[in-house]
């Protein structure tokens, strides 16, 4: 008796292991080293023939990605990165905190991994790395590496500033906000505010991303990324929008109230090659606060 309850444990462990063992297997996590202080995390899912790279948002990410991942991950390799300064990646207090910065960390990451014909998707903060990725990949070649954008409320153009981005542009204040308040209630607030749909913002993505405010360097990092979000030459920039060649996807939530619909629309006429899809009764996430809608326009714009 005694030998078959001990059997039956064993089964029990190695059986606990092997589905231990499948769900990690359903994906890789790993680590970029760009330089010896600059460690990039990032996620691949699926394991199609088209290779999609997202870049996510101010003060977000991989985790932003998680209500699309499993229905794009079908046919398609989807990779995830966090950027500089947020979620898993380093924060190294080294000042080099620009757009310009942060694409060339990207592009290095794609050159690394030999990736070509890239789908490359940037939301909000993370669109704006995305042009500047775009432009540096096309500044040294006819035909790059990145062959479709997809921009989700990108920061594509200068605006007013969101309060949250205005807040952490401005010393004493933004040491007392990321220090004083706690992070859950800092996090609710300004999602809150960028959700249009309240209903749709759970207890647990209010966790989620506290999690990633609480990272050890997150003030500087933050601080840094905000001071530096507007480029030393905005209007040169502006103008090679309009050369944007490859086929572009930009979906805007109807709603956003932190970079407004005109912004999209405005994106939409400058790029040639694009097609705006706008989500009605939506806010500033769109692929959070409505991901069915979000992955349709993906999946429609790929097939394509």
């Amino acid at each position: 008796m005694r030998k078959s309850i001990i059997i039956v444990l064993l089964l029990l462990i190695l059986s606990n292991c092997s589905m231990n063992i499948r769900k990690e297997t359903d994906f890789l996590k790993g680590t970029f080293d760009y330089s010896d202080k600059i460690h990039i995390s990032y996620e691949i899912h699926g394991n199609g023939n088209s290779t999609i790279v997202f870049l996510h948002g101010f003060g977000a990410s991989v985790e932003t990605w998680r209500d699309i991942q499993s229905p794009l991950s079908k046919g398609n390799r989807l990779i995830f990165l966090d950027l500089k300064g947020f979620g898993l990646s380093s924060k190294p207090d080294d000042g080099k905190y620009s757009l310009e910065d942060q694409a060339e960390i990207i592009l290095a990451f794609l050159k690394a991994h030999n990736l070509h014909d890239i789908t490359l998707v940037g939301h909000s903060y993370g669109g704006a790395v995305a042009l500047f990725t775009y432009l540096r990949d096309r500044s040294g070649h006819a035909h790059g590496i990145i062959r479709r954008l997809v921009f989700i409320d990108a920061a594509a153009y200068v605006q007013e500033f969101p309060f949250f981005i205005d807040i952490l542009r401005k010393p004493v204040i933004n040491w007392v906000v990321m220090n004083f308040i706690p992070t859950q209630l800092v996090v609710s607030f300004t999602l809150h505010y960028l959700f249009h749909d309240k209903s749709k913002l759970s207890e647990e993505r209010i966790i989620r991303y506290a999690e990633s405010f609480n990272q050890s360097g997150c003030y500087n990092s933050f601080v840094e990324c905000a001071r530096q979000i507007v480029p030393a030459n905005p209007d040169s920039i502006t103008a090679l929008i309009k050369t944007i060649a490859v086929p572009t996807l930009i979906i805007w939530g109807a709603n956003d109230p932190a970079i407004p619909l005109k912004q999209g629309q405005r994106l939409y006429q400058d790029i040639q090659n694009s097609k705006l899809v706008i989500i009605p009764n939506c806010g500033h996430i769109p692929h959070e606060e409505s991901p069915e809608e979000s992955v349709d326009a993906i999946l429609n714009f790929l097939e394509q």
